[in-house]
């Protein structure tokens, strides 16, 4: 299968629309192209952060905006030209395109930002599905770090934290705002700890935070950003960012950071 017909199978793919064999030649052909997989994956992130974002009502008042909107487009106007008469629907459709963007970025102001917080919280709850949770798969910090050389730009730092209760249990490639990042996988008893890492941007203070019942913590250390993620309570996501943190910072020079 080439690469131009798998990137049109990939919808249907995951809705599950393909037959057996198009479903086995798709996943022999994204086993070995990365690009195809990437692709996958970028969809497979805007679907499950589509099923965690909240919906919001529109006010009333833009509500009755849009209905005046539409009554003044489709009434009868008189000696216009028949041109008019043509332009008329596009109108009409061009209003109710900005009166739906107003409505989407005035939910969006009242909620806050969250994007990224629901992005994690999604790649999370992907990650637990069968076989997407480790594409490396080692409780060893010095196998897990190689893997992800010339996979991404930067060099991640990887710490066992088995001693403090928080056992590595390996690391996979995965997509997040629009970039490749690094997922560092561990585990506190029957919880799932992701630790995503990638290049820090620079004034990002410590945060915790919550999204869809899920717990997050982010921090910026030597370079790199993390975003903890778990549903485990938020006094453990924090416990946890704390070892991290205090491994990172005393960790070698050179164990890891930007290349």
């Amino acid at each position: 299968m080439e690469c131009a017909r798998a990137r049109e199978l990939i919808g249907a793919h995951l809705d599950g629309e393909l037959d057996v064999m198009s479903s086995l030649d798709f996943e022999r052909h994204v086993e070995c192209c990365t690009a195809c997989a990437a692709a996958r994956q970028r969809l497979e992130a805007v679907r499950s952060a589509v099923a965690v974002a909240p919906y919001f009502r529109a006010p009333e008042q833009l509500a009755g905006r849009i209905r005046a909107a539409v009554r003044r487009e489709i009434a009868p106007a008189p000696r216009r030209w028949r041109m008019g008469v043509i332009l008329r629907p596009l109108a009409v459709a061009a209003a109710l395109v900005v009166m739906a963007t107003m409505a989407w970025q005035l939910a969006r102001s009242s909620s806050g930002s969250g994007g990224l917080e629901r992005e994690l919280v999604a790649a999370h709850v992907r990650s637990l599905q069968a076989d997407h949770l480790l594409d490396v798969p080692s409780s060893n910090q010095h196998t897990v770090k190689p893997w992800f050389s010339g996979k991404v730009d930067f060099a991640p730092e990887v710490h066992d934290l088995t001693a403090v209760g928080f056992p590595l249990a390996g690391g996979r490639l995965d997509y997040v705002d629009g970039h490749a990042v690094v997922a560092l996988v561990y585990r506190h008893n029957l919880h799932v700890i992701n630790c995503f890492v990638w290049p820090a941007a620079g004034g990002l203070r410590e945060m915790a935070t919550s999204a869809a019942g899920y717990s997050l913590m982010r921090f910026s250390e030597r370079g790199l950003t993390y975003w903890v993620v778990s549903d485990a309570a938020p006094g453990t996501v924090a416990e946890f960012a704390r070892a991290l943190r205090a491994s990172a910072t005393t960790a070698p020079s050179g164990s890891g950071g930007m290349k």
